[in-house]
């Protein structure tokens, strides 16, 4: 309890913290929501160029208008859509392709604010600030800003989540069926101009881009599922806030960076040990794989061997076969007698009813791919075998049925080799 006093409750005393703890909620959900569309587009440049193209946008509404939450929103709202539309012109009327255009333009931009920025003599306004963020001297006015730009992007999401999702996958079929995927286009730089705005208190505008693309991409490593990308996307937007605060507040670091380092944490981890696509992962995979295929060829070998070969000559044909040591062999067999797929005695090694129908299976599955392999043509005669010795590996029963049915049920495979039939079910 002391720990959960001292390191959880004690900073909630502070208003400033209640303050910046909800602006990093709410921008989290926002950055992860819009984000992910943006990382599926393989528009994170955009997101790049429009988080520096606000800045002259904000500075023209101050001059006009001056200080007003609305009149800076909107300004900064109305930069990224024109930064958009003159990307879109560039790329469209010359023969500069997406990536230079966006590069031009941004840069330009972003060069104009800061232009006008030095032509404010009797106002001081801290670039450092826009471009690195302090979550922790957000306003009420901030707040109240992110919370309605967060929830007209989640309405804007439920409302048009079957447009989004076409544009972004099958932009081709969305036209067919009459939707158009311009308007959804500028639709989703509108709000993602709105959702950079509401992060330029708290992380500032180089750390936002992280934002709006780490937690989409770590979503991405977990699921393929577009839902269940947006709830984890904003999952990890809220956990790295509010973990990145709380590390800000106890060690004195900058708020913004610690965010985004938190971010980029969680990426690490599922990029190390997401259950589908993470490095780790896949290469205890791929050995548990490597080892399965060599516990079926000692079967199979086995089952061609037994009853006319001594042990000690069964163990030399498996190293020659196999090209593994003999004590490593000496621990598959334990292995392999202990889960009922042999005997191995002193003098004899001997598979078990279980062994034996997994040896005809392989068997079976390798002379069938011989007999496919040969009739479409798919590789050469003379490389027909050792293609047949890798995929009999990885044929599942269902997909067997299909080759057996397609060839007519042969009975021999092109060396005149039996093809074992499958038993049936009692």
């Amino acid at each position: 309890m002391d720990i959960i006093s001292t390191y959880i409750i004690e900073p909630m005393q502070y208003e400033f913290i209640q303050r910046a703890l909800i602006a990093s909620i709410t921008i989290g959900i926002s950055t992860g929501l819009i984000g992910t569309y943006i990382m599926l587009r393989r528009m994170s440049l955009i997101g790049d160029a429009l988080a520096h193209a606000v800045l002259p946008g904000v500075v023209i509404s101050f001059m006009i208008a001056g200080k007003g939450q609305l009149t800076l929103f909107l300004g900064a709202v109305a930069a990224g859509i024109i930064t958009v539309l003159l990307i879109g012109f560039v790329n469209r009327n010359s023969k500069i392709k997406e990536d230079t255009s966006i590069g031009i333009i941004f840069t330009g931009a972003f060069a104009l604010g800061v232009l006008l920025v030095s032509q404010l003599k009797q106002v001081h306004i801290d670039l450092s600030s826009y471009l690195f963020g302090d979550v922790l001297g957000v306003s009420t006015g901030d707040i109240i800003l992110s919370a309605i730009i967060m929830l007209v992007i989640l309405l804007t999401i439920i409302l048009f989540y079957k447009q989004l999702l076409i544009t972004s996958f099958d932009p081709t079929m969305a036209l067919t069926i009459g939707i158009s995927t311009t308007v959804v286009h500028y639709m989703l730089m509108t709000l993602l101009s709105m959702s950079i705005v509401s992060g330029l208190q708290s992380v500032g505008v180089v750390l936002l881009v992280a934002m709006l693309i780490t937690p989409p991409a770590t979503a991405y490593m977990l699921t393929s599922s577009l839902k269940k990308i947006l709830f984890l996307s904003s999952l990890f937007g809220v956990l790295s806030s509010v973990i990145g605060l709380y590390l800000s507040y106890h060690l004195n670091f900058s708020s913004g960076a610690s965010i985004v380092l938190v971010a980029v944490t969680f990426f690490l981890l599922a990029f190390l040990l997401s259950p589908r696509e993470g490095v780790v992962t896949k290469y205890f995979r791929r050995r548990s794989s490597s080892r399965n295929i060599v516990l079926e060829d000692i079967i199979k070998i086995t089952y061609k061997n037994q009853g006319t070969m001594k042990r000690d000559k069964l163990l030399d044909l498996y190293e020659h076969e196999l090209g593994i040591k003999k004590n490593r062999i000496e621990g598959l067999l334990r292995y392999m007698e202990s889960k009922g797929y042999l005997q191995a005695e002193d003098n004899s090694i001997s598979l078990t009813d279980t062994g034996n129908d997994t040896a005809v299976r392989l068997i079976r599955s390798h002379r069938l791919w011989e007999t496919y392999a040969e009739k479409e043509k798919i590789t050469d005669t003379e490389n027909v075998h050792s293609d047949a010795e890798r995929i009999e590996h990885v044929l599942s029963d269902d997909l067997l049925e299909e080759l057996d049915k397609e060839l007519g049920y042969p009975d021999t495979d092109p060396h005149g080799s039996p093809i074992p039939k499958k038993e049936k079910k009692k």
